[in-house]
Formats: structure tokens, C-alpha cells, sequence
């Protein structure tokens, strides 16, 4: 009898093991990527709301003008984004109809027919009212060949933004495109057949993420349970995320962990559906539930990626602190941080115009 016991104890504690292990996978689950959108801040610094003069965009006029004309004629007009592009013509009509500063109109005048001189475009600006002066420069072109698609052109523009009030920001950049990128990045430009439009339109709109708010596309990690209750609604959510029903998705991750409370994989996708919301302090709630049920990277990483976002959203709105605070980051750590959250659980989804030095 007792070697009876001794064989059953073991064959008992290998079952017990397993049976565990069993366990732990199907809580911590696989993981799947569904695409996911969140509102990015102003590269340079914020315009919204503002009045930029456009002081040129020097290079070849063939490439130049329509760009200068697009700048102004497609400046975000949504509210959140919105500003005024005012040419150097309209600031010579202006000086017009003032003679008392006809020395300012000779400086635009001249600003016009020569090199563009950014001291006196800045001054009358200023004197206007105005708040920025934004000028670009086509420092580099491949012409675009529609008989060669293998050297589709690539254009490089260095942009510069002057504030001119002491609380505005001043910076520049180049921004570097090819026509595969401006596809990728903005997928109606593939109707598109004038390579050299792609090129400018594409342009146009990485100019404006410059000096307003923008949405980035990401791909985030959902996880996939097996085997416990619920798991298969659960995986029902996340094909809906992945085709970009998020609002599907969360009704069946929210009946399932309402059932089901140890579901925490349905807790954790919960946390990512109220992000897509732009829900960030339910999303955080959320996700520091997970943590305490089972703090696993990956919980800890999507808590600080939500809370990344939420700072994004707040600095790109010019919004306060939320009411339930900072968690996890602060304003001089973020984008190191954000670098090394995004390394693990979080990749954008489309290419990213290229910036490059000026060296």
C-alpha cells in the first residue's frame, strides 16, 4: 500500500505541475498586432490657432511654386488644427494700404524680386501681426521618370520656422521623401499617376505636421487567450481591432471580462480599446488593474505607451494635466522612453518621412 501512495504522489506532482503551467499559459496567452491611431504633437512647435507667413520655398519653380501655392491653399481648417498661411503678396497688399509704411513694402518688394531676406520679412511680418514666418528650401531632387519606376525621384526640403514673439518656438528640419514613402504614408496618393504630384502632396501634408497636430498610425499588441472561458469571444475582438472596429471589439472584450473578471486578457485589450477612444485615464484604470493582477511586460509596457499617448494628446491640444495625474512619466523623459516602450510593444505601421541632418 504504501508504494501504491509512493507511485500515485508521483504521478501526482508531474500532473500538478502541468496542470499550472496550463494555467499560465492560457492567462498570459499569445499576442496578435491590430492598427491603432493617436493624435502625435507639432514637430517644430505649435501654430494652431495662429497667423504663419510663408516666406518662399527656394529651388526650382517648377517644384517650388506648387508647392508655395498648396501650402496656401490647404492649411488644416478643422478645429484643433487650424491657421492661416499668409503669403508675401498679401503682405505687400497690406503695406499698400498703409503709406505710411511704404519703407516696409519696399522691403517686401524687394524680399519678392531678389533673395528673400529673412530680417526684413520677420520685422514686417511682426509689424502685421503675424506669428511665424515659415521658409523652405529644396536642397536636394531626383527627378521623377515615368518610364523609370526604379528611380522614382526623391525630393529633400530643409524647413525653417521663426516665431516671432518670445513664447514661440523656432527650429527647422529637412524632411526627405521618395514617391515608395509618400505611397505608403498616404495611400490615396497612389492614384496619383504625376510622380512629381505625389511628391509635393506628400510635402505638403508632412510640412503641416511640422507646426500642428497629427495621427500616427501604430500597430499594438493585443493578447490571445486559449482554453479559458471566454477566450473565444476574445479572439473574435481582436479581428475586429485588426480591421479597425474598435468600438466592436470592446463590447466583446467588455461582456467577457464582465463574465469573467480573470480574463486579463480581455482586461489588458480593454485598456488599448479606451486609448483608441482617446479615453486615456479609463484606459490607465485599466491597465494598472492588469499590472496588479499579473505584471507581466507586457502590462507594464502598454501602461506606459497609454500614458506616452496621453501626453501627446494633452501637449498637441494644449490641454492640462489630467485629473488623476502622471503615473509613470514626466515631460524630460518622455521621448527616451517612448524609444524604448516602442522598441518592445508597439511599432508604427507605416514608413515615417525621413529627417536628416543638414551636415
Amino acid at each position: 500500500m504504501a508504494n501504491f501512495k509512493g507511485q500515485g504522489m508521483k504521478c501526482y506532482v508531474p500532473l500538478m505541475i502541468l496542470f499550472i503551467c496550463c494555467i499560465l499559459a492560457c492567462t498570459s496567452g499569445c499576442r496578435t498586432t491590430a492598427p491603432i491611431h493617436a493624435w502625435a504633437a507639432p514637430q517644430l512647435g505649435s501654430a494652431v490657432g495662429k497667423q504663419v507667413a510663408l516666406a518662399g520655398v527656394q529651388g526650382p519653380r517648377e517644384l517650388a511654386d506648387p508647392l508655395q501655392r498648396r501650402l496656401l491653399s490647404q492649411a488644416p481648417k478643422e478645429p484643433g488644427r487650424q491657421l492661416t498661411m499668409v503669403s508675401l503678396e498679401q503682405m505687400v497688399a497690406y503695406e499698400s494700404r498703409n503709406p505710411a509704411r511704404s519703407g516696409s513694402k519696399i522691403q517686401l518688394v524687394s524680399a519678392l524680386e531678389e533673395t528673400p531676406n529673412d530680417l526684413a520679412i520677420a520685422s514686417v511680418a511682426r509689424h502685421q501681426g503675424l506669428d511665424y514666418v515659415l521658409r523652405g528650401e529644396v536642397i536636394q531632387k531626383r527627378s521623377a521618370s515615368q518610364q523609370n519606376q526604379a528611380e522614382p525621384g526623391t525630393l529633400k526640403v530643409s524647413w525653417r520656422l521663426t516665431g516671432l514673439d518670445a513664447g514661440y518656438p523656432s527650429g527647422g528640419n529637412p524632411i526627405a521623401l521618395d514617391v515608395k514613402a509618400a505611397r505608403v504614408l498616404y495611400p490615396d496618393l497612389a492614384a496619383v499617376s504625376d510622380l512629381n504630384e505625389v511628391l509635393t502632396q506628400a510635402m505638403v501634408r508632412e510640412t503641416f505636421r511640422l507646426i500642428t497636430p497629427s495621427v500616427q498610425r501604430y500597430q499594438i499588441q493585443l493578447e490571445i487567450p486559449y482554453l479559458l472561458p471566454g477566450s473565444a469571444k476574445i479572439r473574435r475582438g481582436n479581428r475586429a481591432a485588426r480591421e479597425g472596429r474598435w468600438g466592436d471589439a470592446e463590447k466583446l472584450w467588455s461582456e467577457v471580462q464582465d463574465r469573467y473578471p480573470i480574463q486579463l486578457a480581455a482586461l489588458h485589450n480593454l485598456a488599448l480599446a479606451a486609448a483608441a477612444g482617446q479615453d486615456f485615464s479609463r484606459a490607465k484604470k485599466l491597465a494598472r488593474k492588469a499590472i496588479r493582477y499579473s505584471p507581466s511586460d507586457l502590462h507594464k509596457q502598454t501602461l506606459v505607451w497609454i500614458e506616452l499617448k496621453q501626453r501627446a494628446y494633452h501637449e498637441a491640444f494644449a490641454l492640462p494635466d489630467p485629473p488623476e495625474g502622471w503615473f509613470l512619466t514626466d515631460a524630460a523623459s518622455k521621448v527616451a522612453t517612448a524609444e524604448n516602450v516602442a522598441a518592445d510593444t508597439v511599432t508604427p505601421e507605416v514608413l515615417t518621412a525621413q529627417w536628416v541632418s543638414d551636415q
